[in-house]
């Protein structure tokens, strides 16, 4: 299998007149992955999704998709994109399944099986012969997401998917995409300012604020031996005083007002026991990313200047 990314974003920029929309914004996405673009409207990811896409011209910057570039072959690329961007539109008065024969014919070589398999996976056979205009916003939702799976892409763009639904539409909106990468292996770009919904579907997030992208983290920090540990202790001093004169802890700081945080690799956890046999700690435990927590701090720190 390729190793290169099935997305990649590479130093795009956006201006508008005299105004800088998108600052030298890059990411990639690998084969199977869900990466969830966090930003408050006016942000920019509309913009992004659209420069990916190809439908909007970036100022500097490329895009890449399966290694083939945006700008210079974006009919043959845009083969191996479904994309929503918008809110789905459809004609009432015709059945879903008229709508996905209809768009089959655009692609050419959708097979009655591909079809069978779409709407078995997205759950909707039970109501793809029903008029549209009888449908529920979120099984719209699922008809325009099968729509762009007919042509077997290998990314996936959904803008702001979620609006408008409620709880337990989201939930199953989260366990439709956890099927869709798991039965296609298919990548999947997601914008969303449900920060929950977003941290609980995808392996990895990036914030925009004012055009520029902060990689916050993923879901998937077991995968790698370097995670963020919380310690309670008695003597919080001395512990951390410990703690930061050793080499392979890094930003030990206090959190909560009566806890020690820090990054350490895994490796080193027997040598840490050590360490803290010397004060009298309460508990260890992994910290698990909280994606709501990182917006927070960082828009906080932007909103009143700090750093």
């Amino acid at each position: 299998m390729s190793m290169q990314p099935v997305l990649a974003v590479n130093q795009v920029t956006k201006k508008m007149g005299n105004e800088q929309i998108i600052r030298s914004v890059s990411f990639n996405i690998e084969r199977g992955a869900v990466f969830g673009l966090i930003g408050e409207n006016g942000a920019g990811k509309t913009t992004t999704l659209g420069m990916i896409c190809g439908l909007i011209r970036p100022t500097s910057g490329s895009v890449y998709i399966e290694g083939i570039p945006v700008s210079s072959r974006r009919k043959h690329v845009l083969r191996q994109v479904g994309a929503l961007i918008e809110e789905p539109q459809f004609y009432k008065y015709l059945t879903g399944m008229e709508h996905l024969l209809y768009g089959s014919r655009l692609y050419g070589k959708v097979t009655t099986e591909r079809l069978d398999e779409v709407l078995s996976l997205l759950k909707m056979k039970d109501f793809i012969h029903k008029k549209v205009g009888h449908y529920s916003l979120g099984m719209k939702k699922r008809l325009a997401i099968a729509q762009c799976l007919l042509h077997r892409p290998s990314l996936l763009i959904l803008d702001e998917p979620t609006n408008g639904l409620d709880p337990g539409a989201m939930i199953e909106f989260r366990e439709l995409v956890q099927s869709i990468t798991s039965k296609f292996e298919i990548s999947v770009l997601i914008s969303s300012h449900h920060l929950k919904e977003i941290e609980s579907v995808c392996d990895q997030f990036g914030l925009l604020q004012k055009g520029e992208l902060t990689l916050l983290g993923g879901n998937k920090s077991s995968s790698s031996n370097s995670v963020v540990f919380v310690i309670e202790a008695k003597e919080l001093d001395k512990a951390l005083n410990l703690l930061q004169q050793q080499n392979y802890i890094f930003e030990p700081k206090l959190y909560d007002h009566d806890k020690i945080t820090f990054k350490m690799d895994r490796t080193h956890y027997s040598s840490l026991l050590m360490l803290l046999s010397q004060v009298e700690v309460q508990s260890i435990k992994e910290k698990s990313f909280d994606l709501e927590e990182a917006y927070l701090e960082l828009t906080r720190v932007d909103e009143w200047g700090g750093s």
